[in-house]
């Protein structure tokens, strides 16, 4: 427990030195809705790295925070369900769904997301 809170105390000065410099390097986002139950529910506080995919594409599998590609100024939490092979160098769209299906507007609805959307990827929740 103390290791953790030193780790999110550690995140949060460098977080901070970071936007002071005017390079914002993690972002914080809450949790609104059911889309991602189980793994986040309403209320959740979510970490994400916005350098995580600067050097590589995402994965299927990771959570990552989108701009909503439907709703202007708003931003979705949801899983990576299919992204172009490793060779493909660029992974230009990705297929985004939520976990929960049943509750979810995702690329079922919208469509394939263009990689300039994602904000960046979950890194911590708490």
């Amino acid at each position: 427990m103390r290791q953790a809170l030193a780790a999110m105390v550690m995140v949060a000065v460098v977080a901070r030195v970071m936007r002071t410099v005017g390079m914002p390097v993690l972002s914080r986002y809450v949790v609104d809705g059911t889309s991602m139950e189980p793994a986040f529910r309403a209320g959740d506080r979510v970490l994400v790295s916005r350098l995580a995919f600067r050097r590589r594409a995402p994965r299927a599998g990771e959570v990552v925070v989108l701009r909503d590609p439907e709703r202007r100024g708003h931003v979705l939490l949801k899983r990576i369900a299919k992204a172009p092979d490793a060779a493909v160098p660029v992974a230009a769209h990705l297929y985004v769904l939520g976990d929960n299906t049943a509750e979810s507007r995702d690329s079922r609805a919208f469509g394939t997301v263009h990689r300039d959307e994602i904000i960046g990827k979950a890194w911590l929740k708490y």
